[in-house]
């Protein structure tokens, strides 16, 4: 049975939907046949490879469905493969407490590490898997992928453990599990962001990383942007909130004042693009998905090393700067959106470089040593 993906798109105030190729933009859409009926299923990402992975999963299961397999015994115990089927099943059908489902990233995820996770350790009950199946996937994670990118994989491979009944805490011990490392936030400096937005090509590129910078939102709160959001009057303001299709990192809402300059700039953006729904949108109105690239490619034409270039580094810096400047952390952490204020001061980047040497030779100036070098 053939699945085919479907991205949509809004055309003359309506919403409307196009059958999908590798160069669309999501959100996209499942749709197949069934006994003469049409259905239509969310993909839960606007990454095309993933919905088209997602539309091969859906094949397989209408295919599995079409051939009805004989009920196993209620008593037999069930392969780790029937239990990561179980486990994705879980997920997909998992609702936080404020009614959303998981993020169709996170879903993906679940899928691919799981999928990576049997096929190396090559075991067909979870009561096999040993300490050493758990250290081997350890080690083929850090060949290719940084510290932090392991302990999240580790998190999602526990959880799957835990739904079949294993504690990874009894195969693996605590010294020898995964733990993220708190390191020190990094802020742009002044003169990087100076030559940074000097070398932006496009108007909306310009004014997303503004934003970014001027208001500390998250990639996605800035990709999923609407012009609602926005009160663009005397008192400026953006509203970052959970809405149809996007919901943020904690579901709760959060206003954050808007810096003149950037209002006044938004405002004539929007005289430009007077029939959009999103304000950072594609052409099609759709989120764009490729700001980090930008981001990176910008840096390179500035001179910068694209590796110090990403996108949080925006966050990072606007609470840096704000709090240095005399916003008390509590306004901050608001305008962040953090749970508590110890979040907000890891924000905090130490100073460096030219700034860093005038406070040092500040703090321990009036002449103390001044005699013995004299």
């Amino acid at each position: 049975m053939s699945v085919s993906i479907y991205n949509r798109q809004t055309v003359g105030g309506r919403r409307q939907y196009f059958l999908a190729n590798k160069t669309s933009t999501g959100p996209f859409y499942l749709r197949y046949e069934k006994d003469g009926k049409r259905t239509w299923h969310p993909a839960h990402t606007s990454n095309y490879t993933f919905a088209l992975a997602a539309a091969k999963r859906m094949e397989a299961s209408l295919l599995t469905q079409e051939v009805t397999p004989p009920k196993p015994s209620p008593k037999a115990e069930r392969t780790l493969e029937e239990q990561r089927t179980a486990f994705l099943h879980d997920k997909e059908t998992t609702f936080k407490n404020d009614g959303s489902k998981l993020d169709g990233d996170t879903i993906d995820s679940y899928y691919k590490v799981t999928a990576e996770f049997l096929a190396l350790v090559r075991r067909t009950y979870a009561k096999e898997v040993t300490k050493q199946d758990l250290k081997d996937w350890l080690v083929a994670q850090r060949q290719r992928v940084s510290h932090r990118t392991v302990c999240n994989l580790y998190v999602s491979i526990a959880c799957f453990l835990k739904f079949c009944g294993i504690d990874h805490k009894t195969l693996l011990p605590r010294s020898e599990r995964p733990v993220p490392v708190e390191e020190t936030p990094e802020a742009y400096t002044q003169d990087e962001m100076t030559k940074f937005f000097f070398n932006v090509i496009g108007e909306r590129d310009a004014l997303a990383f503004e934003f970014l910078l001027k208001t500390g939102a998250r990639e996605q709160e800035m990709c999923h942007l609407d012009w609602t959001d926005l009160n663009l009057g005397t008192s400026p303001t953006v509203k970052i909130q959970t809405k149809e299709g996007f919901r943020t990192k904690t579901g709760k809402s959060r206003v954050i004042p808007l810096e003149g300059t950037l209002a006044t700039k938004l405002t004539a953006w929007r005289v430009k693009n007077p029939a959009s729904h999103l304000v950072f949108g594609t052409v099609n109105d759709q989120p764009f998905t490729h700001f980090l690239e930008v981001c990176k490619k910008t840096a390179v034409r500035a001179g910068f090393d694209r590796k110090n270039f990403w996108l949080h580094k925006f966050r990072d810096t606007f609470a840096t700067w704000s709090l240095r400047r005399g916003v008390d952390i509590r306004t901050v952490q608001h305008w962040l959106g953090h749970a508590s204020i110890e979040m907000t001061q890891r924000y905090l980047a130490p100073e460096q470089g030219e700034y860093a040497q005038r406070q040092i030779n500040q703090a321990f100036s009036g002449g103390l040593f001044d005699s013995a070098t004299a």
